[in-house]
């Protein structure tokens, strides 16, 4: 693929090649970090999760996308409507995370991020060889709904993810504060929210004075959607 930095992946085959690269670089990141570590927050916005968290948050985001799409695609009714899943598997406490009674281990969550980055790249890969997956899924929000437990409102994140996105989302002409996303759409946000709480991984070791394992892995495409606070 070149520079990862300055390629925005476009096609399946360049998103799937995203995803078998981010388990190792999510393993670099946290290597060697003490318990401590692995727990620490700071005042800025992006570190109030601390590192253990945002491993959690890529491995639970990625599962949940694939499981809400791909059931989603078998729904007999067209189209099909999202907006009444969005609290599927979430609650307050355990905010956009895998619940940390039952999986707050990073070896079971590095495991399990590489399962389901491996399923993600197979699925691409199925998608290039065979592109007809090509139906798109409905996202209608309140106006006043909100991004998990912050006060974020969803209609205005995703106006703002719909212009980093090339294609694969795009506002519905007719609904307001609604939404498309196609698969493969949908398998290119999640690859880059991957990629921004990577972002996040990176600051934490240098705010704890230690180098980035992978100083050159691309921050995605969000930035202007996501920026450090």
């Amino acid at each position: 693929m070149g520079n990862l930095q300055e390629i925005y992946p476009l096609t399946a085959a360049e998103v799937a090649e995203v995803y078998r690269q981010i388990p190792g670089w999510a393993r670099g990141e946290l290597s060697g970090l003490s318990e401590a570590q692995l727990d620490r927050t700071g005042p800025e916005g992006w570190a109030q999760w601390p590192p253990r968290r945002q491993l959690s948050h890529m491995a639970y985001i990625t599962t949940r996308w694939i499981m809400l799409w791909f059931g989603a695609l078998n729904f007999s009714w067209d189209p099909v409507d999202m907006s009444q899943f969005m609290t599927f598997v979430n609650t307050p406490a355990d905010d956009r995370r895998f619940s940390a009674a039952r999986y707050n281990d990073p070896a079971w969550l590095h495991a399990h991020l590489e399962e389901v980055c491996a399923t993600a790249a197979e699925r691409l890969e199925e998608m290039e060889k065979d592109p007809k997956e090509d139906r798109s899924l409905l996202f209608v929000f309140p106006a006043e709904a909100k991004l998990g437990a912050t006060e974020v409102r969803l209609a205005d994140l995703w106006e703002r993810m719909c212009q980093r996105h090339p294609d694969g989302m795009t506002r519905d002409p007719e609904l307001p504060h609604a939404f498309r996303l196609t698969p493969l759409g949908a398998f290119r946000h999640t690859a880059w929210d991957n990629l921004i709480h990577l972002r996040t991984l990176r600051l934490h070791r240098e705010a704890m004075g230690l180098a980035p394992a992978h100083p050159d892995t691309p921050t995605g495409g969000y930035v202007p959607v996501y920026p450090i606070q």
